[in-house]
């Protein structure tokens, strides 16, 4: 591959860690970039994480009464970096509360990482969250992140468009925005064109 992963971004969001990866280019030929998603990407639509001993699975299809335990379970999991338990907890959480937007987007995320950070996994589940709430900073996320691995490079830079207004203009989110917008943009324009070229 002919990208180099150049910086990674750590920063607070609504009182949880920011992991972004960005890449840049190492040379002018024109390349599918490596793929790649945040290593835990960022959870902009979770309250802190608790990080004590897990409890064991909820269980708690059609319960919606459980689905926040279901939720905080599937967190615990994934700081632990156990991403399949994590994914199993979410689906419970979805599978409790089906219009919890926060938990699709968890499971999407987590679901991505157990497959070795194969978004194309999760498509359904950020579908299910963009469903719910088009405005999800989380599941525009992932979606970006989606458009841009699979080379739908127009369509990942037009999602980080869409993404931009939803953060705080001079927090960490909107660096890395504006930097994995700009690298969308340079990939969907033909080679030698100019900056600018909007196709």
């Amino acid at each position: 591959m002919k990208y180099a992963k150049a910086l990674l971004i750590i920063g607070p969001a609504l009182g949880l860690a920011t992991v972004a990866v960005v890449f840049v280019r190492s040379d002018d030929t024109r390349d599918a970039p490596s793929r790649w998603i945040q290593d835990a990407a960022i959870a902009l639509n979770r309250g802190p994480i608790l990080t004590g001993p897990h409890p064991g699975p909820a269980r708690v299809m059609g319960n919606a009464a459980a689905a926040p335990q279901a939720a905080l379970d599937g967190q615990r999991l994934r700081v632990q970096r156990r991403f399949a338990e994590a994914a199993a907890s979410f689906r419970d959480a979805v599978e409790a509360d089906p219009a919890d937007a926060d938990s699709w987007a968890d499971l999407a995320d987590s679901t991505a990482a157990a497959a070795g950070n194969d978004l194309t996994v999760s498509r359904d589940a950020i579908l299910h969250a963009l469903a719910i709430n088009p405005r999800h900073r989380k599941a525009l996320w992932l979606r970006a992140s989606l458009e841009l691995q699979e080379g739908h490079y127009a369509s990942a830079a037009a999602t980080w468009r869409e993404l931009q207004p939803l953060v705080a203009t001079d927090s960490g989110d909107a660096r890395v925005i504006a930097a994995n917008l700009a690298e969308a943009e340079a990939l969907a324009r033909p080679a030698g064109a100019a900056p600018g070229w909007g196709g």
